[in-house]
């Protein structure tokens, strides 16, 4: 440790009358030495660095405590009384180890988060593997967006009460329904409540601008395409001739050559088990929900598929046709066509993306 000696002589002289530019560099050199020698360093070893960086971090500019912070949030073994200090500064300074440190416990990340403002929640909400006692205090002091962001990070781990808050607000908050939406660590209680917060608000965009007598076909329309898909069933044909097919599809997949045109055309030709692979491939449900979507009971399930997919009515008709009951009949054909015309896609793929688990429940 003769080199660190040799940097605190240095640095009582330069604190003493040495400008900040000499501080800095002072600061750059103890930095590189730590670096050097973090691997090989003890606690009590790593504990003089820490009272000296952090001493000399107090006394130099802005742009110097930003690059200390970028340079030590990485490491393992990094200062902690320095990561701490760091962590509290103005958010240029404190977000490199916000994201990044390991040094960093559940108990300083709430600490800084209660100290300070909504910059610094976000940059935690960039953690990986956040813990519940951090998630839950950013639910519940973070506001909307930092809401957001924590419920997007798909590492974050997340109480019971602290996902039942998320789920709560996600019925007021379709944005927060649709990040909801892509975790598949929500229990299956919240998951039927999430659901009915998803049709509501389908029911509600569906509904806007319509007449009034308009309005309880349009609900009966909703709750019955989310149950269908949500119901599952047994796959229609022989064992042989889906087996078959999917082989097929997930071969035009892997290649890239499975898209909206190879379902029209599969659809078009009456290749009906090939037409619900490739549904069950794209929309990523399974091939049971994607039969119910094709030829289930409920007549406007392809409908919510298709819009959420971002697929044409030309398509969406062509699997329509792969129907007994109503493909061929065209008064049916143009009710069906005036509903897809109406169904928002961004309704759509909120409703999907909760169908899609509840379709991964065991």
């Amino acid at each position: 440790m003769s080199a660190v000696a040799t940097l605190l002589r240095d640095l009582e002289a330069t604190m003493a009358r040495g400008s900040g530019d000499e501080r800095a560099v002072i600061l750059a050199r103890l930095t590189d030495l730590f670096l050097a020698t973090a691997i090989e360093m003890d606690e009590e070893q790593i504990g003089v660095f820490d009272v000296v960086i952090g001493r000399l971090s107090r006394a130099i500019e802005l742009r110097a405590r930003v690059e200390l912070s970028e340079r030590i949030a990485p490491v393992p073994n990094a200062p902690s009384g320095v990561v701490r200090q760091l962590a509290l500064d103005e958010i240029a300074v404190a977000r490199p180890v916000l994201v990044q440190s390991p040094r960093l416990a559940d108990q300083d990340l709430v600490a800084v988060a209660a100290a300070k403002g909504r910059d610094h929640m976000l940059a935690i909400t960039e953690r990986a593997d956040l813990g519940e006692p951090v998630t839950d205090f950013l639910i519940l002091r973070g506001g909307r967006v930092v809401t957001h962001a924590v419920a997007a990070n798909q590492t974050a781990r997340f109480s019971r009460h602290g996902m039942g808050v998320l789920v709560m607000r996600a019925a007021q908050d379709d944005a927060l329904q649709a990040t909801l939406g892509l975790r598949r660590d929500v229990p299956a209680e919240l998951v039927d409540q999430l659901m009915i917060a998803a049709k509501n608000s389908a029911r509600r965009r569906l509904n806007e601008g319509l007449e009034p007598t308009l309005t309880k076909e349009v609900d009966g329309a909703v709750e019955r395409g989310a149950d269908a898909i949500a119901a599952g069933g047994q796959m229609p044909g022989e064992l042989g001739a889906i087996s078959a097919a999917l082989v097929e599809i997930r071969e035009l997949n892997e290649t890239g050559r499975l898209d909206e045109a190879s379902v029209r055309s599969f659809a078009r030709d009456g290749a009906t088990e090939h037409a619900i692979c490739a549904v069950a491939v794209l929309a990523q449900l399974s091939l049971p929900a994607s039969e119910q979507v094709i030829l289930g009971t409920d007549r406007e399930a392809i409908l919510l598929v298709a819009r959420a997919l971002g697929w044409s009515w030309e398509t969406t008709a062509a699997l329509i046709s792969l129907r007994k009951d109503f493909g061929k009949s065209q008064p049916a054909l143009e009710r069906a066509r005036e509903n897809f015309r109406n169904l928002a896609q961004s309704t759509a793929q909120r409703v999907l993306g909760f169908l899609r688990m509840r379709d991964a429940k065991p």
